[in-house]
């Protein structure tokens, strides 16, 4: 979302300049009708680099909102409890949404327009459980969910970004060898003339290693355009490659699934139509292939066919064959939530997997790129010296 600032003419007098985050300047003029009379509305260009909520301060602030609306306390009085109660980020994000509260926007409409404090899965998780009527309950389950997967996927995370740190460095030193200071070494008249001195191999070992770890940083470099600017650009067909790929799509797809899937449960099991829930989820849900999937699965149930789980292409055949045995609605709930489930607990378990993968990788690579740094520079000196003596 971009953001925009407003000039509106408040109804109690007096003009204010606010900030809103919406998707077009329509939607933001809209917005800030519900508080005013907009007078002006421009992009905002700036780049803001004040960080929102940190994973810590987000999960308080949903857990104290959670027990405050599940006890009867009404929206605006927990927004303005929580502003007063709470300096930092906490007070500042819940003074926020208050504004946005009172001026007609509903509590997961203002968390959703708050992307920097509340992440779209996190709204979307909200937006979901709101729609079963208890705003308390969704609250709550998206922070364990956040807390589940940012907890567990924090270390994990780590040992990724210092496997890649550390690949990357491997990478220059296996460069600046091969190119540069192999070549320095070998030209010297000395070593070229020395009785003994022979690092062919290594030269040849060097060349092959740089090749493999260029090829390795262009996969790299590939999967993860496809992961991100792929599924913006060309979601439907970024989403059929990823697929294919069975590690590389839990860790990729699977978090989106779970949020859907999580939200189309909690609809069917709420009592809305299978046709409505489609609907509704699909209209809430990221664009690729699942967004496809519902749209074609409300097609079918519009037509009047039973099986509209197998125009779900995403899932699994076993996935398919249990929502289409279930004789209720009750049942396709429970199932769609346990799918759901499934999916977060594979994306933990993908990720859990993939960290020291990396780092045996790096490992691996950077004791080469060290084995060929010694053999291309200190070991024609020691042949050298043998030589001699």
């Amino acid at each position: 979302m971009a953001r925009y600032n407003l000039r509106i003419s408040s109804p109690r007098g007096g003009v204010k300049n606010v900030k809103i985050e919406a998707s077009s300047e329509k939607e933001a003029r809209d917005l800030g009708n519900r508080q005013g009379r907009v007078i002006a509305a421009s992009r905002d260009w700036s780049i803001d680099i004040v960080p929102g909520m940190s994973n810590g301060e987000r999960h308080t602030w949903m857990l104290r909102m959670s027990s405050m609306l599940g006890s009867k306390v009404p929206t605006g009085d927990a927004l303005r409890l929580m502003s007063a109660s709470f300096g930092g980020n906490i007070g500042k994000a819940s003074r926020q949404m208050l504004e946005r509260v009172e001026a007609g926007s509903t509590l997961h409409e203002a968390m959703s327009q708050d992307r920097k404090n509340f992440p779209s899965t996190t709204s979307a998780l909200v937006r979901a459980g709101v729609a079963t009527g208890e705003t308390w309950r969704a609250l709550r389950d998206a922070a364990e969910f956040e807390y589940k997967m940012s907890h567990t996927s924090r270390g994990a995370m780590k040992q990724v970004y210092s496997a890649i740190g550390s690949f990357v460095i491997a990478y220059g030193l296996m460069l600046g060898t091969t190119m540069y200071f192999g070549p320095m070494v070998m030209d010297n008249p000395i070593f070229k003339s020395g009785k003994g001195v022979d690092v062919e191999w290594a030269r040849t070992l060097g060349d092959v290693s740089v090749i493999i770890m260029t090829v390795l940083m262009v996969i790299f470099a590939l999967f993860m355009l496809l992961g991100s600017a792929g599924r913006v650009v060309v979601p439907n067909a970024a989403d059929w490659l990823i697929l294919k790929l069975p590690f590389y799509r839990d860790m990729v797809l699977a978090k989106n699934n779970h949020v859907t899937l999580y939200k189309l449960g909690l609809l069917v099991g709420s009592g809305v139509r299978i046709e409505e829930a489609l609907r509704l989820t699909e209209d809430g849900a990221p664009r690729g292939a699942l967004k496809t999937d519902l749209e074609r699965a409300r097609k079918a149930v519009k037509e009047g066919k039973k099986s509209w789980a197998h125009s779900m292409k995403t899932l699994h055949e076993t996935d398919k064959a249990a929502l289409s045995t279930s004789p209720d609605r009750k049942d396709i709930s429970r199932t769609l939530l346990a799918l759901a489930t499934q999916y977060a607990d594979l994306y933990i378990q993908r990720i859990e997997t993939f960290g020291p993968l990396m780092g045996v990788v790096a490992a691996i690579f950077i004791t080469l790129a060290g084995g060929v740094m010694f053999a291309q520079t200190i070991l024609p000196m020691l042949q050298l010296a043998a030589g001699i003596n």
